[in-house]
């Protein structure tokens, strides 16, 4: 059934996935593994979110899979085995922005925390998803939360993911994502100083403009 499951979600076929959980409910929190040696373990909320990333999931079919296992009563809030990330990070994290979108609307814990104690609206700061982070702040997501790793504030974190994160963080909107929590009443202290990058302080500025 696991495999079922697994290859339904990865084809994005959601009435695949809606015949599957009206067999078995408990499907729609089971673990599936996946990943070298099967060191990964996703519930389907989280592993939607991981196809999507790693681009065996095409964006526009992950929204209907979504919509199906939150029909079927999957934890929108089930932390990962290993960091604890929920389905809400996950979707941050992995650039899925429509999903953490409509997993705030169903209820999700805007500020839970898992990895690096960090937040969903970390990691949607961290990726420069801009739309994700609006949606978030208006659940009440906590703007000046620090991560334990690092210290780091959302803010701080949009500025690293702008210049030092991955390739794909470094095309995002992390100075739109600035300019909200700043709006919102977060401190800039550390991302805004003469001391930084010119490219990062003109972007900045325009977004704020």
């Amino acid at each position: 059934m696991i495999e079922r499951l697994q290859a339904a979600i990865e084809a994005g076929d959601a009435d695949a996935l809606r015949a599957l959980l009206a067999e078995q409910p408990a499907l729609a929190d089971a673990t599936i593994r996946w990943g070298e040696d099967g060191k990964n373990g996703s519930v389907p909320l989280h592993y939607v979110c991981d196809m999507q990333f790693e681009g065996a999931l095409a964006p526009e079919r992950a929204l209907p899979l979504v919509e199906v296992l939150l029909e079927a009563g999957a934890t929108i809030d089930a932390p990962h085995e290993r960091h604890g990330d929920t389905p809400l990070i996950a979707a941050a994290s992995l650039y899925a922005e429509a999903v953490g979108k409509r997993l705030i609307e169903a209820g999700a814990d805007v500020r839970a925390r898992g990895l690096f104690d960090a937040t969903a609206l970390h990691w949607t700061a961290f990726c420069g998803l801009d739309g994700l982070a609006a949606a978030l702040i208006e659940a009440g997501a906590e703007i000046e939360l620090r991560d334990s790793d690092n210290d780091g504030t959302p803010a701080q974190w949009a500025r690293y993911g702008w210049s030092e994160g991955n390739l794909r963080s470094r095309h995002g909107r992390q100075p739109q994502v600035v300019a909200l929590l700043a709006a919102a009443g977060a401190s800039l202290d550390q991302v805004n100083g003469t001391d930084q990058d010119p490219d990062w302080l003109a972007a900045l500025r325009a977004a704020m403009a």
